[in-house]
């Protein structure tokens, strides 16, 4: 089962919900599945086969969340890039995923622009105009209105996302199919998504935990997805106001920021159920501060690795006045977590070890 299977699967059981909200602009399931399907068919008339790599090098958009599953529908390989990259990172890492095409955002073709691929490779941007590219939007009103449909397997290579290259270069980590279904299933379980729910998605996607976690998690379930390019605390609290999210994803540095913005007491942000954290902890008096200043007890923490979907442990709200700063005390739904000496054995409680997913 693929991304782009459960939105199919959506258009037929919630075609008039909401699947993605942009400001005031709002795509039903039905519409969204239809674009899939000419998205996915222009590709596949442009050349794009099953297996070819697809980068994505878009913000936060709605464009975004048509191309990853048309990419996926035609049975080719997603490659979401982070919208900071510059061009230098940008052909490094086109040329290293063996890339066959890009769909660029206009709002990043300062930096796509000048990419140096071979001949034959295919470059796709919203912009409106620009000769040596495929335009987005004709692309979709020029296809037909269903590609031709490969088998695929669940274990199939679906999607390579690169790391940030912290410690070295940028390497590229391999998600199937059945990995990505497995922490969209955890993460659903465990923060109660529903087709009513609603994600908000300032994070950037290029990442695997709001792309998993949160983006597929929330196309599993059927939920609404607001989209917001870029996050600022300005930001967070009018998307709250204007569209009552039910969970957000965000860095401990998103939170921090906002506690502090003078316009938070007065944002009602009762709709939000889960707020989540990861990528790094938050201390005990960081989180006495957000909790008050957000005046909510519902912060989950959330701690893995890329390579694992990502999935590891959780910090669940009630856990966070005991264990703030830590990484919770289970493994999420389908992981299972222990402390390892060099040996591989289990640790006694207190002694040092190895964290072993």
């Amino acid at each position: 089962m693929t991304i782009s299977n459960w939105i199919a699967q959506n258009a037929l059981k919630y075609p008039e919900s909401p699947a993605l909200i942009l400001g005031e602009h709002v795509t039903t399931y039905a519409a969204y599945n239809d674009e899939i399907n000419r998205l996915a068919a222009g590709l596949q008339a442009l050349g794009v086969k099953v297996g070819d790599r697809v980068a994505i090098f878009m913000p936060n958009t709605p464009e975004f969340a048509s191309a990853l599953p048309a990419i996926h529908r035609i049975g080719a390989v997603a490659v979401p890039l982070n919208a900071r990259l510059t061009t230098s990172e940008l052909n490094d890492i086109l040329t290293h995923a063996e890339a066959k095409a890009i769909l660029a955002h206009e709002a990043l073709m300062a930096t796509a622009k000048d990419i140096a691929m071979p001949d034959g490779f295919i470059k796709i941007t919203t912009a409106a105009t620009d000769q040596n590219w495929h335009a987005f939007q004709s692309l979709i009103d020029q296809a037909p209105p269903v590609p031709e449909l490969p088998d695929i397997n669940d274990d199939d290579l679906a999607t390579l996302l690169y790391t940030s290259g912290t410690t070295g270069q940028p390497k590229g980590v391999r998600f199937t199919h059945r990995s990505i279904q497995a922490v969209s299933t955890m993460m659903a379980v465990e923060t109660e998504m529903k087709p009513s729910s609603r994600m908000l998605h300032m994070m950037p996607l290029s990442h695997s935990a709001p792309l998993h976690l949160f983006f597929a998690a929330g196309m599993m379930t059927g939920a609404s997805h607001v989209f917001h390019p870029t996050f600022t605390p300005d930001a967070l609290l009018e998307q709250v106001k204007l569209h009552r999210p039910t969970h957000f994803f965000g860095a401990p540095v998103a939170y921090l920021m906002t506690a502090g913005h003078p316009a938070l007491k007065d944002t009602d942000l009762s709709s939000v159920n889960w707020w989540v954290y990861g990528g790094a902890p938050l201390g005990t008096k960081e989180v006495e501060w957000v909790r008050s200043q957000f005046n909510t007890d519902r912060f989950l923490g959330v701690y893995g690795l890329t390579e694992a979907g990502p999935s590891g442990t959780l910090l669940t709200p009630e856990e966070h006045g005991e264990k703030s700063g830590s990484i919770g005390a289970r493994g999420a739904l389908g992981a299972a977590v222990a402390l390892l000496n060099e040996d591989g054995d289990h640790v006694s409680p207190g002694d040092v070890g190895e964290i072993a997913l």
